[in-house]
Parts: C-alpha cells; structure tokens; sequence
C-alpha cells in the first residue's frame, strides 16, 4: 500500500513538495498516538497529534495546480501547460483529480472565446482560477503554480527518475521533437532510462502526434515514477536540501498551516481511493479558421463534477449507511444529526423518533463490520456510547443505528455543519 508521501507529488505534482520538505516529513515520521474514548465496555480509538485537525468542519477541498510554460527572455508571459483540479474530502480521506485540456475553448473573462491556457497570459493565476471558477461551477480554495525551469532543477537535484519511455513513433524512433524558439529539444529512445531534468521536462511536455490525453498520462506515469523512486523517508535529508529550489520553483497562497494540514490530510489516502478523471468522453473536436478547439457542454461537467462529489462522500470499505433516531425529543434533533453524518459522507437511511425521549446519553449500535465507521460518528458528533449489536437488540444488523440523547450539543454540531466546505 503507499503512503502519503507517495501521493504527495503524484495527486499535487511537484508543487508541493516545497511544503513537502516540512510537512511531509512530519506527517510520515510522527505517528498519532491514541487514547481510549467510549462506553458500555466498549474502546474506541481517537487520533491525537500535535498538530490540529487538517481543516476541521470541511467536507471538501479543492486546489488548482499549475504547471506554466514561462518564458522571460522573449518578453512572453507564457501560457498554462498543465492545469490540475485536484479535490480532498479530509473526513472521509478520499481524493479526485481532474485534468483540464490545454485546448479547452471557454469564456475568458475580459477576452472573450480563447483556449483556456490562454488564460495565463492575460491575467496570470488569478485569471485562470476565475476562469475555471465561472466555466465550471467550483470554489477553489488554494492554487500552486510551478515553472518548468524549477522542475529541470529539482529533478537534477534529486538524482533524475527512471521511466520506461513508450515507443510513441514507432518504429524504435521513441519521442523526437525540436522547437528552437522554445527551446524544447526531446531526443528519448523507447524503453527504461533514467531521465535528467532536461529529459524529464521533454517527456512530460512532448505532444507531437498525439493528443493532451496521452500527453496528461505521461504527466501521471512520470509523477507517480518520481513519488515511488525519490520520496522516501530514507531521502529526507535529500528533500530537505531539495526543498530551496522548489520554494523558488513555486508559488501558492498557502499558508505554511494549511500546507502542513493538507500533507496530513493527503497521507490518509489509500491508492484506491484516489479518483482520477477526465472530461475526453464529453470532448468534441472543432475548428475556426485554422485553429484548433476542444469543446465540452455544462451538462458534461455536471456530470463529470458530480462524480467526483459522490466520490468523495463515499466511505470505503465501511458500511456507510445510518438510521438517526431522535431519542431527547428535541425538536429536529435526528434531522440535524442526519445532516451533518450525510455531509461527512454516510448514507442516511432514515430518520425518525425513538421509542422514548428519555434517553439522557447519545448511542450508536453498530454490527460487528461497523465498528470503524461508528468510531468516525463518535468523533463526528463529539459524543456517544459504542454498543455493539447483538441476537436480542433491537436495531437493524444491515446499518449503524444513532440515538440521539440529551447529551448531544446541536449547537456545536450545527456550528461545525456551517463550516462545511
């Protein structure tokens, strides 16, 4: 199984090992000690650390990842070579990632119909992320923006990455294109090497003869190829002394806490639960004039955007469904409560009274498979006695069963439900 560390540079690029050096460090060699919570006989294991919560109350994280082309010496601003919508739910430690094509016409605020890399060379960040924002519908909450002449650099530095490079000519040709203008020389036989930092960066950008969607594959098998070789705990002391150049290759309005939360909240994200996809079924080729588009229609990147959304509500490998009976008759009590385990990612199966409103303590009947996923509404709602279910009880084996009692603060938990993201 990877660890976080192995989907640092994977699911954020290289962006963000420049907080990788610091938080990727601590997340990977401080393991959080526990302390026994719960009632009824029954323990329950809580996550300690000293570090806080990674972004406490959100549902949803979303960080635009950049990857310019930017040329200083001919007076160009460049454009966006590579854009990366990656989404984290830090409750439920799933993650998702979406590749922007390069030759996606959208609306330009200020400049009309343009290919969305475009977007880089009117305004920079802020215009693209406003661009993204208004063409598909997302809040985007933090960007990183790296230049390929830092990721040259920090592949050097790191010794270079083995790849198997594909025989995308044919013929044993492997991947051959010259652009003197911009200085993009790639000359790569077919087969496993070890590339440099000149060779990594023609390996990523090439596209000659093929398409953005074998282009954006290659992004991943050389990221995912860096992770697994280069970020080791062994290598730490390499990465730390990595990590200058990287700051300097970089940018992004991260906080150093928010970086260090996002590190933590990555590491919990298990290889199958990260989501990769793409807007290529929806795509439609099309041309004015000479110049080429991709276009893609709103319903498509609903559909696209709700996959991704039904993806990180989901609890794998947990059962996930859950009754919420109102047992201190509070008015709304199960209502509020279902909301906010819905929020987290469980499936409300129903909510409704209890057979009494006398019940001063909260409880949750789980059957035997349920326990780590009652552990999760425990910590979600603060309180709560674990009781597992057994031939007499009275409660469904097929869910988790919460009964609300007086002990429950519903004012907490709606505080926590406003901060939801």
């Amino acid at each position: 199984m990877r660890t976080f560390v192995d989907y640092l540079i994977y699911v954020c690029a290289f962006c963000v090992i420049g907080v990788g050096a610091v938080g990727a460090w601590d997340a990977v060699t401080h393991e959080p000690s526990t302390a026994i919570i719960g009632g009824s006989g029954e323990q329950a294991q809580q996550s300690t650390s000293v570090w806080p919560e990674p972004f406490p109350g959100r549902s949803k994280i979303t960080m635009l990842i950049i990857g310019a082309d930017e040329r200083p010496r001919y007076g160009d601003k460049g454009r966006s070579d590579t854009m990366i919508l990656f989404f984290l739910n830090p409750r439920t430690h799933q993650a998702a990632m979406l590749s922007i094509p390069r030759d996606l016409r959208v609306r330009i605020p200020g400049h009309g119909m343009q290919k969305i890399n475009a977007s880089f060379a009117f305004g920079g960040v802020d215009l693209v992320k406003e661009t993204i924002e208004s063409e598909f519908g997302v809040d985007i909450d933090y960007w990183a923006k790296a230049d390929f002449g830092g990721f040259v650099e920090v592949v050097d530095m790191l010794g270079g990455v083995e790849v198997d490079v594909p025989d995308v000519e044919g013929g044993g040709r492997g991947m051959n294109y010259d652009d003197n203008a911009d200085g993009l020389h790639i000359h790569l036989r077919p087969g496993p090497q070890v590339l440099d930092g000149e060779e990594a960066i023609g390996f990523v950008r090439y596209r000659k003869g093929d398409s953005d969607f074998a282009r954006s594959e290659r992004q991943q098998q050389f990221l995912r190829a860096l992770a697994e070789q280069k970020l080791k705990l062994r290598n730490a002391l390499q990465l730390a002394r990595t990590a200058p150049k990287v700051l300097e290759a970089i940018e992004t309005d991260m906080s150093f806490e928010d970086a260090v939360s996002m590190a933590r909240a990555i590491r919990e994200v298990r290889p199958d639960n990260l989501l990769s996809v793409s807007l290529q079924p929806y795509l439609r080729d099309m041309r004015i004039g000479s110049v080429y588009y991709l276009e893609v229609n709103d319903s498509s990147v609903s559909r696209v955007l709700s996959e991704i959304d039904e993806h990180l509500r989901s609890v794998p490998g947990q059962l996930n469904v859950v009754e919420v009976l109102n047992g201190s008759g509070e008015t709304g009590a199960a209502a509020q409560v279902g909301e906010a385990l819905s929020k987290a990612g469980f499936e409300i199966i129903d909510t409704d009274n209890a057979r009494s409103f006398d019940h001063k303590l909260t409880s949750i009947h789980y059957p035997e498979e349920g326990l780590s996923a009652a552990r999760r509404v425990q910590r979600l709602l603060g309180t709560g006695e674990l009781r597992a279910l057994d031939e007499e009880s009275a409660y469904s084996p097929d869910r988790i069963t919460v009964v609300v009692g007086s002990d429950l603060d519903l004012d907490r938990l709606e505080d926590a439900g406003e901060t939801t993201g």
